[in-house]
């Protein structure tokens, strides 16, 4: 039986149809594939930023010293065992891995990332470590476990890194969580008096190198006459739209000034890491994970 001309119109017609069905489907799931890939990439991305550190108060054996800055970590993982995290900090051979805080978080703890991330790192590199707000929050309890592992954690003191028998000072304070908590004082009282602690275990004449989560309180270092300090906390403002530093900083609020970057008042040199993690917001927008690689000239 011959089908009619109708019937295939009307099939012809039906086939039209779903095709448009089909194609009002393919730009929503174009851009859903799209922007997942974009966020993906916006937030397993590291760059590695350089940084020239040049003072008449640096020995020469420490002429082209390398840093590695780690800043607020918040226990995520990057590739399985930290693979990708650990072949950037490989290629790059720092003399030293200094960590300014927030290695793991208190909404989602991830210390177990932290942890596997410090035990592959500790056998290759002294690393030194200060708390962050996060560490704070989760009663310091990871701290020994990062002494086991032979982590050197800096609690408003401070400590000589040597270099063929010459020496800088490498100071470290807790969050002002910490005091604010435990002694009832404000935030900026709280930094004074850690920092009062760590210079006086230092040798006052000598290169100092701090490392304090917070970068708001710039003025308080500059204060003490501290040569060079490495922060984070303020993940680089967290969505960084053009002519900005960034949208929100905690501390700072929107559209904060201290969120990245080299900083000076005074003698004092800020250098701030937009960090690797995030916390309350779970994305980053136009602002990749970060490592920092200062490196010390004479």
């Amino acid at each position: 039986m011959r089908k009619s001309g109708s019937f295939w119109y009307a099939e012809y017609k039906k086939r039209g149809e779903d095709l448009r069905v089909k194609k009002k489907w393919f730009i929503p799931i174009g851009i859903l594939a799209l922007s997942s890939w974009f966020l993906y990439r916006e937030n397993n991305q590291i760059d590695t930023t350089a940084v020239t550190v040049q003072s008449d108060k640096l020995p020469a054996a420490f002429n082209d010293y390398k840093i590695l800055q780690i800043a607020d970590l918040h226990g995520k993982s990057f590739g399985s065992r930290q693979k990708v995290l650990l072949k950037k900090v490989n290629k790059l051979q720092p003399d030293v891995i200094l960590m300014t805080g927030d290695l793991i978080d208190s909404r989602r703890n991830g210390e177990e990332e932290a942890l596997l991330l410090m035990k592959q790192l500790t056998p290759d590199y002294p690393v030194y470590f200060v708390t962050g707000n996060h560490e704070v929050r989760l009663n310091l309890t990871i701290l020994p476990k990062l002494e086991q592992l032979g982590v050197t954690v800096l609690r408003n003191t401070s400590v000589s890194l040597e270099q063929n028998g010459q020496f800088i000072e490498l100071l470290g304070i807790d969050d002002p969580t910490t005091t604010r908590w435990s002694e009832g004082l404000q935030e900026p009282d709280g930094i004074r008096q850690s920092l009062d602690q760590a210079q006086s275990t230092a040798e006052t004449r000598s290169f100092q190198l701090l490392m304090a989560h917070r970068p708001e309180y710039l003025p308080l270092y500059a204060e003490r006459k501290v040569d060079l300090v490495l922060s984070g906390h303020a993940h680089g403002g967290q969505i960084r739209l053009p002519f900005t530093d960034g949208m929100y900083a905690p501390g700072q609020g929107f559209f904060p000034d201290l969120t990245a970057g080299q900083h000076t008042m005074e003698n004092t040199r800020l250098i701030i890491s937009r960090g690797l993690g995030n916390s309350l917001f779970p994305f980053r927008i136009f602002n990749h994970p970060e490592l920092i690689v200062v490196t010390l000239r004479t």
